[in-house]
């Protein structure tokens, strides 16, 4: 029997959520229940795993056979397959992150769009460059930082306007952008340009250069971004150079991942 996850009497915990986990959490051991087998194995009230069936099935988390049986759905696919995909990109991009952090003594991020947030996949400090307070795991905001900015340059305009409308526009600095219009305006500039800058828009003092990695369908799968003090990227040809070289080791990464 699959082992049921967390502890009931937790005050913090969701009982309809837990029910829905443990639900899911079947599907560790069997590929295939019937309702009725599920009710034997949750003891749940008729009603209640009707409700949470019904639910998990209209999201197709879960998903019948021709016999009624339950499956998982093409969500848990979907999902399963961005969690590996998103290891296997940190993986082979994290040599090349290393690589790049220790050539420049500045830090390397890799960051990737999760529903409708921006998260630091992967991060490679400079031993001797200043330590910034990102972490692996860890958000960003998407308006006004190199990662967010490519991440938002290569998606759809109505999926900015959601994480927009999500997050907002908060004003960092003085040089932060806090409307749509200049968004838009900026965003156009970074594909137009083929790379991102953060002009301390998110940090006094701190540039950052973006750029995107794109699959094989040239969609945006996730960005890499260099940041360090405005004195390290002091003028527009050090950008430039800059951006060409996160671009040769973007170019390594996608061949690796077979996007070339």
């Amino acid at each position: 029997m699959a082992k049921l996850s967390s502890d009931k009497s937790d005050q913090y915990n969701a009982s309809t959520i837990q029910r829905a986990i443990d639900v899911l959490n079947l599907f560790k051991e069997y590929e295939r229940l019937s309702f009725t087998e599920i009710l034997d194995i949750l003891k749940y009230n008729k009603s209640t795993l009707f409700r949470v069936l019904y639910t998990l099935e209209q999201n197709k988390y879960l998903s019948r056979d021709k016999h009624g049986r339950y499956e998982l759905g093409m969500s848990m696919f979907i999902l399963g397959n961005q969690v590996s995909q998103a290891n296997k990109l940190k993986k082979v991009a994290f040599p090349y992150l290393r690589e790049l952090a220790q050539q420049n003594n500045l830090t390397v991020h890799l960051g990737i769009l999760d529903g409708l947030n921006i998260v630091i996949l992967d991060k490679y400090e400079a031993p001797n460059n200043i330590k910034m307070v990102s972490r692996i795991g860890g958000t960003v905001p998407a308006h006004c930082t190199g990662q967010g900015k490519t991440l938002l340059a290569y998606s759809s305009r109505e999926l900015v306007e959601m994480i927009i409308n999500k997050h907002g526009m908060t004003r960092y600095t003085p040089n932060t952008i806090t409307t749509l219009d200049g968004l838009f305006e900026d965003l156009q500039q970074i594909r137009k340009r083929g790379y991102t800058i953060d002009n301390s828009e998110h940090e006094k003092h701190i540039r950052c250069i973006g750029v995107p990695i794109l699959n094989k369908d040239n969609q945006i799968e996730a960005a890499i971004s260099m940041t360090g003090l405005i004195m390290e990227f002091p003028d527009d040809a050090t950008i430039a150079q800059k951006a060409k070289m996160i671009q040769e080791v973007r170019d390594k990464i996608c061949r690796d991942l077979g996007y070339v």
